[in-house]
């Protein structure tokens, strides 16, 4: 670290005084603006801090700016956290994809961000902690493609049996080039084509996307390819890179042409590997199960011979005898019999045939008179004479119907006279008259005067004025009263013990 520290810097700035008063201002001093006040901080920062600085902690928010590219994240720790960016060249430049919960070294520098006002982490690189980037990246990459599908067997191609144009996509300089001639020179009938391309370096998995990209293009135009050899010789991780590129694995699966990898040694797998329709542990192998069945090709070839030379014996015996079966057959032996068959059947033939006409004929005829039935019946004419008919079946129904309606509407009059008349008041007045006669009838022969007229008498107690009804109500020396048509008698009780009347 250069110089004084950002820390010295702040000791250097005039302290308030200890009496809680607030300090004078120089009498030199001037306001600042936010922006002097910024680039000051700035300053402060640049003279005070490194010019890279090495930072480890755990990032989160991670988040690539989808328009721009840059990558903004924050880096913390226990009891602190910093905001970083790191710009689209930079991003593009990681081997691995930074994830949330990741700790990593950051390469970078702090700076002020002026248009927030706060300071922040500038990162040119990252770096796992614990684990090498570019194995990191290998296994985020594998993990993505898996879940795509591209590394299942029943995606991949089946390789040709006998390839007779093939073409190597490798470097020209490498061995693993010499090591496939070497192999492949043994039978001169193939047809090779070499594309060169760089195998390792910045831009070599662009260029070999490319070449497989444009073969799978224009393979026409050069004659049909049959296979493509991708290989190269062994190197360390970081040398083959180029074949664990997501660019290089998207060609190989979009390319309609086999691919066939030999990359590196027997120990080593790439990307490119796991989505080649077939993966070789090297080059040598990877040509040698390209040409595998170009070795055995001559005893296929005179197993071959032996089997067409067996089989066209056993199709021209074959074919002998179906034809001495042929000559054999009757239609040859007797050829007129056959054409009186021919002739009897092209009779019975026709004979159905007229039948079915006759029939077809006798049932179209039927339809036909159908149809004309119904077209007589639909005819104007006869739909004017329905409906005639039916205004005059509505006229005689309502002329019917009127009078009945008139007949009842009398008989209902009639009726209504004679209830009127019932209900008229010098009937009713005469109905009452002689209810009242009849009651007064009723009355008067109920009356006490009637009953006393018919020798009947009426006796009361003189003193309590009570009607006798019971000996038992009377006592020697009552008075009583007697009633009688005429007039009233009086009389005195003595002897409570008479005689009963009836008796």
């Amino acid at each position: 670290m250069s110089g004084a520290g950002f820390f010295d810097f702040q000791q250097r700035i005039p302290r308030r005084p200890p009496t809680g008063e607030p300090a004078s201002a120089p009498t030199d001093a001037r306001p600042l603006t936010v922006t002097q006040l910024t680039a000051k901080i700035e300053r402060a920062l640049k003279s005070g801090l490194p010019a890279t600085l090495l930072v480890k902690g755990e990032i989160s928010n991670y988040k690539a700016h989808g328009s721009s590219g840059h990558s903004y994240f924050t880096m913390k720790d226990a009891s602190a956290c910093i905001d970083c960016v790191m710009f689209r060249s930079d991003a593009a430049r990681l081997r691995f994809e930074p994830r949330d919960g990741m700790e990593l070294l950051a390469v970078g520098r702090v700076a002020v961000y002026a248009q927030r006002g706060r300071y922040q982490l500038y990162a040119t690189s990252l770096q796992p902690i614990g684990q090498d980037a570019l194995e990191l990246a290998f296994q985020q990459l594998r993990a993505k493609l898996e879940t795509e599908g591209l590394f299942a067997a029943e995606r991949k191609r089946p390789l040709p049996l006998y390839p007779a144009r093939i073409v190597l996509v490798t470097s020209s300089a490498t061995a693993a080039l010499q090591d496939v001639l070497k192999v492949l020179r043994r039978f001169p009938w193939l047809r090779l084509f070499l594309y060169h391309v760089p195998v390792q370096g910045d831009g070599a998995a662009a260029e070999i996307a490319a070449a497989i990209t444009y073969l799978g293009a224009r393979h026409a135009d050069v004659g049909t390819i049959d296979a493509i050899l991708l290989t190269r010789g062994g190197g360390s991780l970081e040398d083959l890179w180029a074949f664990n590129d997501e660019m290089v694995a998207r060609a190989l699966v979009a390319s309609p042409i086999p691919i066939i990898t030999g990359i590196g040694h027997e120990v080593d797998t790439s990307i490119a590997d796991l989505v080649a329709d077939y993966h070789a542990h090297t080059p040598t192998e990877a040509a040698q199960v390209l040409v595998q069945h170009w070795k055995t090709v001559k005893d296929a070839i005179e197993s071959g011979g032996i089997r067409l030379r067996r089989s066209l014996r056993a199709s021209i015996a074959t074919a002998r005898q179906r034809l001495l079966a042929i000559e054999r057959h009757e239609c040859f032996r007797r050829p007129l019999h056959r054409v009186n068959q021919l002739r009897q059947l092209l009779d019975d033939r026709q004979r159905a045939l007229s039948l079915t006409l006759a029939d077809r004929l006798r049932n179209e005829q039927y339809r036909l008179a159908d149809y004309r039935e119904r077209l007589d019946a639909h005819h104007p004419r006869a739909i004017v004479a329905r409906h005639r008919h039916q205004l005059a079946e509505a006229e005689r129904a309502l002329a019917n119907a009127a009078h009945y309606r008139l007949f009842a509407l009398r008989d209902r009059l009639q009726r209504a006279i004679v209830l009127m008349g019932d209900r008229h008041p010098k009937h009713q007045m005469r109905l009452m008259h002689e209810r009242l006669t009849q009651v007064q009838a009723r009355l008067n022969s109920l009356s006490p005067e009637n009953v006393l007229r018919r020798g009947y008498t009426i006796s009361t107690v003189k003193r309590t004025g009570v009607v006798v009804r019971s000996v038992n109500q009377l006592k020697p020396g009552d008075r009583i009263l007697t009633r009688l048509p005429d007039g009233t008698a009086e009389s005195t009780v003595e002897d409570g013990r008479q005689l009963p009347l009836f008796e």
